[in-house]
């Protein structure tokens, strides 16, 4: 897995259950996305089996890199683009595919995401 999930905090507002951690990037980024699997968060307590309420979720990162949150159909299948800035100042182009730059590997990668709670 190239991604990896930790849980800082997670609390229930009695609607929606809020999640805070961070990601840790190792091994090698694939064009389109890498996938974020957030299964572990059942056996750390807390009570939601789906991904993330769309448009609910984001990622920032300290080494200038642009992570883009995306929830999937399951809580297993979550993408995360990851963009960075060209030679020149336009646009962020996405990450090539290959190993993650030490940079990346290396930052502080934190997330927050808000989840339905168990029905």
């Amino acid at each position: 897995m190239a991604l990896a999930f930790t849980l800082v905090d997670s609390w229930d507002d009695g609607r929606r259950i809020h999640v805070a951690g961070t990601i840790a990037a190792s091994g090698n980024y694939a064009t389109g996305g890498d996938t974020l699997d957030l299964t572990s968060i059942g056996a750390l307590g807390v009570p939601s089996t789906k991904p993330p309420i769309q448009g609910t979720a984001w990622m920032d990162g300290l080494a200038g890199y642009d992570y883009v949150f995306s929830p999937g159909a399951a809580i297993n299948a979550n993408k995360v683009k990851v963009f960075q800035q060209a030679s020149s100042a336009g646009a962020f182009s996405e990450l090539a595919a290959g190993a993650y730059p030490a940079a990346i590997s290396g930052d502080t990668i934190t997330f927050y995401g808000i989840f339905p709670r168990l029905q």
